[in-house]
């Protein structure tokens, strides 16, 4: 019994021993001590393959440094290890998210990894976000997520203000941002518009090269035949290949004319007289005759009827002259000034 008892009391000394033994080393490996050269010294230390960089004796520590040896901005993690590989969310510059290449450097301009393609900021390093022209294929818009910072491919809703919402078209390849008219295969598939300015998609009654188009308000799908125009209050029918306004409805009024009927039912200015113009709508416009007191008016509802054909082949050079003609046989007095001058 005696011997037992000393045997335990020599276990718990031995244990106790070894427990006061094993404090230091315990302490050492929790403050991962890395020392510098010498107590004011500034620059990196490397030690079992990573580095830290001392600032006149201190360890850097959840910290961005510049190196001026290398010419690049490094993050030290809260350890006191370089950042490699990492993104990094630091409050310089309003808040930011930066990256750290394989190297430690704070990446800027184009960067590809993740599956896909990031920009961050020539001089702050900041990940690009939201619409951005950039020189690379030429020189291109393209639009970086709004919360991941990726590269968008493809049809991409955007909505990060009020300026951007919208559908956009991006190159499935380079990112860049499409302007113009592209048949997709979304809702069945259509032919819609990107605004050649801005490259959102195009809804509602939309003016362009001398022709009305109609887009719906929903899907943006551009209008072939008869459909009903909300801005025109009233059924109109665009072409069933280009999509071009052909007509509207009898019996109501010109399609977004600058004063409608008004405007083409009185006589124009006496500079204009035996004019003929196209209205800022595609409308074509024949000035009205004056002789003397008497106002006869250019047959103007006997070439009415030629309005729906200025999309014919032809155009308006035909038309026009098919109007010299009639206001030549309802205006004589005219006719004689044109043939005169």
């Amino acid at each position: 019994m005696i011997l037992r008892k000393k045997i335990i009391r020599s276990i718990a000394a031995i244990t106790a021993t070894l427990s006061m033994l094993a404090l230091p080393i315990a302490s050492a490996n929790a403050e991962e001590i890395v020392s510098p050269p010498y107590s004011e010294y500034t620059g990196w230390v490397v030690q079992d393959g990573e580095h830290y960089w001392f600032d006149s004796g201190t360890m850097a520590r959840s910290k961005e440094i510049y190196d001026p040896s290398s010419n690049a901005w490094y993050w030290l993690d809260a350890d006191g290890t370089m950042a490699r590989n990492k993104d990094v969310y630091q409050r310089s510059n309003g808040g930011k998210w930066v990256r750290y290449d394989s190297n430690g450097h704070m990446i800027k301009g184009e960067d590809c990894r993740y599956g896909g393609w990031y920009y961050f900021d020539q001089t702050t390093g900041a990940m690009a976000k939201g619409m951005k022209y950039i020189g690379s294929n030429g020189g291109k818009w393209v639009y970086y997520d709004w919360t991941t910072g990726k590269m968008a491919h493809g049809e991409q809703y955007v909505n990060y203000d009020a300026q951007h919402t919208g559908w956009y078209l991006f190159d499935q390849h380079t990112g860049a941002m499409f302007h113009g008219d592209t048949y997709i295969r979304s809702n069945g598939g259509k032919w819609v518009r990107y605004d050649r300015v801005t490259g959102k998609m195009v809804k509602g009654l939309h003016y362009q090269d001398g022709a009305y188009y109609y887009f719906d308000q929903t899907t943006g799908a551009m209008a072939h035949g008869r459909v009903w125009v909300p801005e025109w209050n009233s059924y109109a029918t665009f072409d069933s290949v280009s999509g071009r306004y052909v007509s509207k409805d009898s019996g109501n009024n010109n399609p977004g004319n600058t004063g409608g009927e008004n405007i083409r039912g009185r006589f124009c200015k006496k500079s204009e007289k035996g004019q003929q113009r196209i209205d800022g709508d595609g409308t074509l416009i024949v000035c009205e005759c004056r002789n003397g007191n008497n106002t006869p008016r250019c047959a103007r509802a006997n070439f009415l009827g030629l309005f729906g054909r200025r999309n014919a082949p032809g155009g308006f050079g035909e038309i026009l002259e098919e109007v010299n003609e009639l206001c030549r046989a309802k205006c004589p007095r005219r006719a004689a000034m044109n043939r005169s001058a």
